[in-house]
């Protein structure tokens, strides 16, 4: 659950330097509101009075070393100086308790101790990273000079936030157009809606490429730094201070009721996850994640027509690729193909995922409309070609059609992939080819 809209209180940084690694990356802390914050930094030799400085936002379950060492070859080059934090959980980036005030805390200790250009602070990150540093640009659009990112994009929500930039901050992204974690139509799609809001946006997209930075990331650097570094504000940079006065406390309240309910969830105890998503949302009636999680949880307990209900009001609050999903199997456990259909489309709209275009095509299926639905089951094995259910549901079709020589590869690929398939459709198999 993401609590954008939340306080980062009073925060007090102390510097020191903790280790130096090979090649003269040094490891520091910083502590911030009380809490030690890890941070990497590298100062070329030659690094130019009043240079730039490039604040690099690590990928998740990653650290700031991860990409200082990929830009350290191209800041001795063109002089610039690396900052590289940690992220408070390596897992993600969020807001407040990484940024804006934090990032600020980091940028502002770097400055005092070298010499940086103030109006030359730019933001880079790969991933988790991506998304938080685009977030960050519409923050702090006073404050960074320009983002260039690595397979990022923003949700629906996120996207609202553009009404906080009163600069229209300069945004270069590259994605590969086969990243399935940021799909290229995520990204385009946050391209436009950053476009159409007065923002400069360029958009690189990279042919058979990955997910996968590190191999690549020479070039994707040097791409990013041929966008960043002529970017420079035009007056002395203005850092935008946000209070949100209580709404901390409740969030946070919010946010533990949440977590317990994720943790029952997990651990099976399904009532016990649904008492505690209904604690974070007395607290906050507006959280999407607690409403769809909820949902799961009463749909496991076979509980449809409050499932239903839930992952509705989620839509309503923020419309997500996972809970139109969710709803569509509803409507598809309850042979209502075409709302199935609807809410599958409206998934692949937001997020190209193999299960989408699995339970799209298998509702295709069922409705009688086999040409759509094998398009779709193709679409789903080529973005994953381990999706066993697409397989199987594709052999079904084949099996239909009397193609048998394919039927069975599909169902041989099925079968090796996930034993567990058989219970469901060995059945189904048997019926159709008693019927030829």
């Amino acid at each position: 659950m993401n609590y954008l809209r939340t306080i980062f209180l009073a925060i007090v940084a102390v510097m020191a330097p903790l280790i130096t690694l090979a090649q003269g990356i040094t490891k520091n802390s910083l502590v911030i509101e009380g809490k030690k914050r890890t941070y990497y930094l590298y100062v070329p030799a030659r690094a130019k009075t009043a240079a730039p400085l490039l604040v690099l936002l690590h990928g998740s379950g990653r650290d700031g070393l991860s990409l200082v060492e990929k830009w350290k070859r191209l800041a001795d080059t063109e002089g610039m100086i690396l900052l590289g934090p940690n992220s408070a959980d390596a897992a993600n980036w969020s807001v407040p308790r990484d940024g804006p005030q934090a990032l600020h805390e980091f940028v502002e200790a770097i400055k005092a101790k070298y010499s940086v250009n103030p109006r030359q602070v730019y933001l880079f990150g790969h991933s988790g990273g991506a998304a938080f540093a685009l977030l960050m640009s519409l923050y702090e659009s006073e404050y960074f000079a320009a983002a260039a990112i690595h397979a990022g994009a923003l949700d629906s929500r996120s996207l609202e936030l553009t009404s906080l930039a009163k600069r229209k901050t300069p945004i270069y992204i590259q994605v590969g157009t086969v990243d399935l974690s940021f799909p290229l139509p995520d990204v385009r799609r946050t391209r436009d809606a950053l476009v159409a809001k007065g923002f400069t946006v360029q958009l690189t997209e990279i042919p058979g490429h990955d997910h996968w930075y590190y191999d690549l990331a020479p070039k994707i650097n040097e791409a990013a730094w041929h966008f960043l570094q002529d970017k420079e504000l035009a007056v002395d940079p203005h850092f935008e201070e946000y209070s949100f006065k209580s709404q901390n406390r409740d969030a946070a309240a919010a946010s533990e009721q949440y977590n317990k309910g994720v943790k029952l969830h997990q651990s099976g105890d399904l009532a016990g996850a649904i008492a505690a998503y209904t604690r974070a949302l007395k607290i906050d009636p507006n959280a999407q994640d607690a409403y769809n999680n909820r949902g799961v949880a009463y749909l496991a307990l076979k509980d449809s027509a409050a499932a239903l209900a839930d992952f509705s009001r989620s839509i309503e609050l923020g419309p997500t690729a996972e809970t139109y999903n969710n709803r569509g199997n509803i409507y598809f456990s309850q042979k209502q193909f075409k709302e199935a259909i609807s809410d599958f489309s409206e998934s692949i709209k937001l997020k190209e995922s193999p299960e989408a275009y699995t339970n799209r095509g298998t509702a295709y299926e069922e409705s009688g409309e086999d040409t759509l639905g094998l398009a779709d089951l193709d679409q789903a094995i080529r973005l994953d070609e381990k999706f066993a259910r697409a397989y199987a549901v594709r052999g079904v079709i084949s099996l239909k059609r009397r193609q048998d020589a394919a039927a069975q590869r599909d169902f041989d690929n099925a079968f090796q992939l996930d034993p567990g398939l058989h219970g469901e459709f060995d059945p189904i198999i048997k019926q159709l080819r008693e019927k030829q």
